[in-house]
């Protein structure tokens, strides 16, 4: 027997990316919230559990919006975790969402072997797939739950649809699977779209029947719907025209982006070039088989189904972005998607040129690796700067139980509008929809859900993070000092915060909580945390060392938004394998205004 040409033996080799991307989630992965999980996860649990709501209002929350979202998913799956445990652990949110990765790789080698196609293909998808650009998705629990999962929910109907059983048994299973993806995120309407290259394979009723569930589910998700605040109406970018195409080609070019730093205007006009390049190569493909597409079933259906899809996700984020840099385009948590167009071109290539020598297909797996280990590459510092910020935040609010963020008064002072002010668990909404820092309104609601938090101890600091939280507060006598010289930073006091910069700082990044960070103390001994933000990959060590993740060089300012006005000693440290050291101490920083 021939080891090779059997299916699992591939499957089992492409098991190598996937078990490397895991490990790099336990290992720098933080148990802790940031952003939109204060009220998608947290408020919701807090509602949920200790609301005075009936059972349908209970219901209701399971698909209360935030922002422009109803994650549906996310909830259930943070109900269930939170019954299981009795507390929140967002590691184990992570794990869940990125299970959702897992699930795309299952499903793409089942149709690999639906279709007979060559198993060998599914190693180059794998490397592709576990790509490190997306790392929003993978530390930060809602992007995990929505983004990651609502890619596994679209594959999944469009993989059930495109079954070779009982149609009417598929179709039921599809029409349910496309509720939960519906309410798994905004963008799950689209299927309803992107699917008739698949229902064509179905009798007209099945048409009928499916554009009845879209119109039923886009009303129901309609029902009570509040436009975000910080959101623009799509009708208002409709005028931008030239924005809207050239955002458009640079998303779905944007997977060029792996090979550049996070940093680098470059990569906007080569994934401009190939965004076009690709789309008008797609043109020509579906143009070419249009025949097939249109008339017959084949392993094209499922394959521009996913484009159709992605292709729609492009065009409703270029229209609704269309007046914001550029630049956003690139945000982690958007790459699944053109990470997803991406293997769909490649499995288009394969279907065009189906007689790939043995030098070629070496050629795509180790053209498929070069791109998995550069998208680590070039993820690396912007990864280590999220999850120590992350880390800065959470120690921050389990000592003071709140966010502190100011806004100017109808006189032009500094006002704390956003104090948290609720004492029973009873008192607070569901999940807001203008979750959004610019809104005293969405602050003080954070806050009130962080307070509630920490006081009823839905939520605690693991082990790492709990040993930081007690040396930042230690007395400064008691810890450890830093070797000399190994850190240059100069401090300046600026009208609105104190700007740090560090030409030659270095780090060794061990785990996510590792870092450089200066705490704030106060004359009362309470302290605020923040991280310093490094800049560079240290290149020459991160080459010769594997074992962490190697920075240099910060730069920032820490604004006096996030202080209440005062004077401050302030505390510079440094964490490497969870040990602190203390860098050096400020013993004058006052803080006023903004």
């Amino acid at each position: 027997m021939n080891l090779f040409s059997q299916r699992h033996f591939y499957f089992f080799l492409s098991l190598a990316p996937a078990i490397f991307f895991y490990f790099f989630l336990l290992k720098f992965g933080i148990n802790a919230p940031f952003a939109d999980d204060w009220s998608a996860i947290n408020g919701f649990i807090i509602r949920f559990f200790h609301g005075d709501d009936n059972l349908a209002e209970k219901i209701a929350l399971l698909a209360s919006q935030c922002n422009e979202h109803r994650e549906g998913y996310l909830s259930i799956v943070s109900l269930i975790q939170y019954t299981i445990s009795g507390q929140i652990n967002y590691m184990t949110l992570n794990l869940i969402g990125a299970g959702a990765t897992l699930g795309v790789h299952v499903l793409l080698n089942g149709y690999l072997h639906r279709y007979q196609l060559p198993h060998w293909w599914i190693i180059p998808l794998a490397f592709i797939w576990y790509n490190a650009a997306y790392f929003h998705n993978v530390f930060w629990p809602v992007c995990a739950l929505q983004h990651n999962s609502i890619v596994f929910f679209i594959l999944l109907v469009f993989y059930v649809l495109d079954g070779k059983g009982k149609q009417s048994t598929q179709f039921i299973w599809a029409i349910f699977l496309a509720f939960i993806a519906v309410f798994t995120s905004g963008n799950g309407f689209l299927l309803f779209v992107a699917a008739f290259p698949i229902l064509k394979n179905y009798r007209w009723t099945f048409w009928i029947l499916w554009s009845v569930a879209g119109v039923a589910f886009f009303s129901l998700y309609m029902w009570g719907y509040q436009h975000p605040f910080q959101r623009g109406h799509l009708t208002d970018n409709l005028h931008m025209v030239g924005s809207i195409v050239q955002i458009f080609f640079v998303y779905l070019g944007s997977f060029v982006g792996v090979f550049f730093s996070t940093s680098s205007e470059f990569r906007v006009e080569l994934s401009l070039g190939i965004g076009i390049a690709v789309f008008g190569t797609w043109m020509i493909f579906v143009f070419r088989h249009i025949y097939q597409i249109i008339r017959r079933k084949s392993s094209l259906d499922l394959l521009i189904a996913i484009q159709l899809f992605v292709l729609a996700t492009a065009f409703i984020y270029a229209v609704g972005r269309a007046n914001l840099p550029i630049e956003f385009v690139f945000e982690s948590r958007y790459a699944i998607n053109s990470t997803l167009f991406l293997m769909s071109l490649c499995l288009m290539l394969w279907h065009a040129f189906p007689g790939i020598k043995t030098w070629r297909a070496w050629g795509f797996v180790g053209c498929s690796i070069l791109y998995f280990a550069l998208s680590y590459w070039n993820n690396l510092l912007a990864v280590i700067n999220f999850t120590s910020a992350q880390s800065a935040a959470i120690i921050k609010h389990s000592m003071q139980h709140r966010e502190h963020y100011y806004f100017k008064d109808s006189l032009g002072q500094k006002a704390d509008l956003g104090a948290p002010s609720l004492k029973e668990l009873a008192q607070l909404g569901g999940p807001i929809v203008d979750f959004t820092a610019e809104l005293p309104a969405s602050v003080k609601y954070a806050n009130d859900v962080v307070s509630l938090t920490f006081k009823n101890g839905f939520y605690t600091l693991d082990k790492r993070e709990a040993k930081l939280e007690k040396d930042f507060q230690t007395d400064v006598v008691s810890i450890p000092k830093a070797p000399h010289g190994k850190d240059l930073l100069k401090f300046s006091l600026e009208k609105n915060g104190l700007r740090y910069s560090g030409e030659k700082t270095r780090a060794r990044m061990s785990h996510g909580s590792d870092g450089m960070y200066v705490v704030f103390e106060n004359a009362k001994k309470e302290n605020w945390v923040f991280s310093l933000y490094f800049e560079e990959l240290d290149r020459a060590r991160q080459i010769k060392f594997h074992d962490a993740i190697y920075v240099r060089r910060v730069s920032g300012i820490i604004p006096f938004i996030y202080l209440p006005d005062g004077d401050y000693r302030v505390k510079i440290m440094r964490v490497e394998d969870n040990q602190t050291s203390l860098v050096g101490i400020l013993t004058h920083i006052p803080v006023k205004g903004m």
